[in-house]
């Protein structure tokens, strides 16, 4: 199975990435750094593509040619809009799943 996966290098990103990858699915972590999941051991073993949730026009590349995706993702900029930002990330990613998915 081709997965995305958003929020791989948080906490619960950083444990199924391993899983994924033992269970034999070609994994593409989604990443506003792409520099950033260079020290988990996992790297070299998956497709890395930047992309940002707040930014839709971004998403359609991450989800390109993907069966499941896992969105791991939260937002902590700003402690008072940090839950506006949550809920516009996460209808980016339905909206732009939704297409992809057609």
């Amino acid at each position: 199975m081709r997965v995305l996966v958003t929020g791989a290098t948080g906490y619960i990103g950083g444990r199924l990435v391993p899983l994924l990858l033992a269970s034999g699915h070609a994994v593409r972590c989604m990443t506003r750094d792409p520099d950033r999941p260079a020290l988990d051991p996992w790297r070299t073993a998956v497709e890395v593509i930047e992309a940002d949730a707040l930014i839709p026009a971004t998403l359609a590349a991450a989800l390109d040619g993907r069966d499941v995706a896992y969105y791991l993702l939260h937002s902590m900029h700003g402690r008072d809009a940090f839950s506006d930002q949550d809920g516009a990330a996460a209808k980016n990613f339905a909206a732009a799943a939704g297409s992809a998915a057609r």
